[in-house]
């Protein structure tokens, strides 16, 4: 799995080689804010999801009614 470092070390390397040291401080960066960003919505997501199927689950079932 990727962690922050190695996302910001790969960008930066990709940016100094393409704008030189500003290039590498801008985009490793920006790549490891994006990194944490990512990795905030996809928990978010799957957060959502699960409590979304416990409420679902919830309100479907119906109470057994008995006919006199």
């Amino acid at each position: 799995m990727f962690d922050p470092f190695t996302v910001g070390k790969k960008a930066s390397k990709f940016g100094y080689r393409k704008f030189g040291i500003p290039g590498a401080v801008v985009i490793g960066a920006g790549a490891v804010a994006g990194y944490f960003v990512a990795r905030k919505k996809v928990k978010s997501a799957l957060k959502g999801k699960a409590s979304d199927a416990d409420a679902e689950g919830a309100v479907d079932e119906e109470p057994e009614q008995t006919s006199d």
